[in-house]
């Protein structure tokens, strides 16, 4: 029977998500190791865009489990109020209606808190939340998160009837900086942030009792059951493992450079659920600058293809659809309208929703972010070859007619070698500005150099994100300095 469950395993790579901040990044490691000690494969899609991304993911079967919180399940994934009943029950039930399972909680509960620190707290006598109702002029710094969910700042402000001067977004390694500097008063913190001690932050008691709990649990799909009961076995064994403490020790440890792939195994080797193993190359803190990039160059090359296959992919379609609908833009008025405003209004649309409008649909991975990146790129080149061609000198092409040439062969040898220097201004402007784009494919299991990126602003490690935004900057200078040449190159001469 053992062998028979181990043969299935083995036939089924379970698919394991977290969201973009460092807890969740551990926490899918450790859901990932987990599974792998009961011999189940695992394939990694740590550091999807938020919780919108990583639950559209899972119901559109590109996830199989992802760390959730049982308060954010209810108010923003399911969009329902608290009532009589526990929360995680509540969730449970709802998923379930909804082909998901919300497994055994793992043992601690991450509440939002709003810190500040310990002497500005005690200079303006700010110990509760309702306290802040008679401390004007703060600033506050908060993550996007926060900032846009109903159980966020908006409704924190309206329960206790305080308004901040300013509350700017901020990613989450950043508002510590910013809090450091006075440039911020207040935060948005989690209760097992290890920062809470180590900075000296004070965090306010919701003593309206305003926000829901946090419990922490797998979230995954039902059939995860069937399809790997060894993977669900081995998520179920965390149950109640780790407290609240444990937790933020673990923060900690990863906080203070310990790879995350480290702190979940020994975590798991210490409560017996993995067997210990010697690593000699494993290192227990973070590496110079120097000797970290050194060694990343086969990774660096992994994720500098991908980022060029989603760039180039993405900027060769619109290209050729932007050559065909800028061309007919600027020969029929009606079509011109229809056209400009069209391409236009997908650049009015947040990188983000878009993103996870298409995970449904695409799921994670390479073709959301090619389609999203397609959609961005369209209007710079559409509207360069629609202002190219119709900038042409009316006098020239009544000339080429006046000698006898084809509408054909005016287009062939006058419009479109006279609009090449413009058109190929706005593929520039589209490749340089796909390059930037295409960091975001991370948010969506994509890859590329928005990976280390998005990584290193979880993680608060700065050589990640070095490692991602200097290849990005010199592939986006590299591209644009090769289009400025096949410009000149392509540029009419007498």
């Amino acid at each position: 029977m053992n062998a028979l469950l181990l043969s299935v395993a083995l036939a089924v790579t379970v698919q394991v998500g977290s969201k973009n901040f460092a807890e969740s990044h551990l926490l899918g490691e450790l859901f990932a190791q987990a599974i792998e000690a009961r011999g189940v494969a695992v394939q990694r899609h740590l550091g999807l865009g938020g919780s919108e991304v990583a639950f559209r993911a899972l119901e559109a079967g590109a996830l199989d489990v992802y760390p959730e919180y049982d308060g954010t399940a209810l108010l923003v994934l399911l969009g329902e109020a608290p009532d009589a009943r526990p929360i995680g029950l509540k969730v449970a039930q709802a998923m379930a209606r909804r082909g998901l399972a919300w497994l055994s909680p793992l043992g601690f509960s991450n509440d939002w808190v709003l810190a500040l620190p310990q002497a500005k707290a005690q200079a303006a006598g700010l110990e509760r939340l309702s306290d802040l109702a008679r401390v004007p002029g703060l600033r506050g710094g908060f993550s996007a998160e926060f900032l846009g969910r109903a159980d966020g700042l908006a409704g924190l402000e309206r329960a206790y009837g305080f308004r901040l001067d300013s509350a700017r977004p901020l990613a989450e390694s950043l508002k510590y900086q910013a809090l450091a500097q006075g440039t911020i008063d207040l935060i948005d913190a989690y209760s097992t942030d290890p920062s809470l001690d180590s900075l000296g932050l004070r965090g306010l008691t919701d003593d309206r009792q305003f926000f829901p709990s946090y419990a922490c649990a797998p979230l995954s799909r039902a059939d995860l059951a069937v399809r790997a009961p060894e993977a669900q076995a081995a998520l179920l064994s965390l149950a109640g493992r780790l407290d609240l403490a444990t937790m933020r020790r673990l923060n900690g440890l990863v906080q203070q450079g310990v790879a995350e792939a480290d702190v979940a195994r020994e975590f798991l080797q210490s409560i017996g659920l993995q067997r210990a193993e010697v690593d000699a190359n494993r290192g227990t803190t973070r590496k110079s600058l120097g000797v970290f990039l050194a060694g990343q160059w086969p990774y660096l090359v992994r994720l500098l293809v991908r980022h060029l296959e989603l760039t180039f992919t993405a900027l060769a379609s619109a290209t050729l659809l932007g050559l065909l609908l800028g061309t007919l833009a600027s020969r029929r008025p009606l079509a011109e309208t229809l056209i400009l405003k069209s391409v236009g209004l997908a650049q009015t649309i947040p990188s983000l929703p878009l993103l996870a409008f298409l995970v449904p649909w695409l799921g994670i991975g390479v073709w959301p972010s090619i389609v999203a990146l397609f959609l961005y790129a369209l209007l710079p080149i559409v509207q360069a070859i629609h202002a190219a061609l119709t900038s042409v000198d009316p006098d020239l092409v009544w000339v080429a007619v006046g000698q006898g040439m084809t509408e054909r062969q005016v287009a062939r040898w006058v419009r479109f070698p006279l609009a090449t220097g413009v058109a190929l201004a706005g593929v520039r402007v589209a490749a340089v500005t796909t390059v930037g784009n295409a960091t975001l494919a991370a948010f969506v299991g994509g890859g590329g150099l928005g990976e280390p990126i998005l990584a290193g602003l979880a993680l608060n490690d700065n050589r990640l994100i070095l490692l991602g935004a200097i290849p990005a900057a010199m592939l986006a200078v590299t591209i644009d300095a090769a289009l400025a040449w096949l410009s000149r190159r392509l540029a009419p001469t007498r």
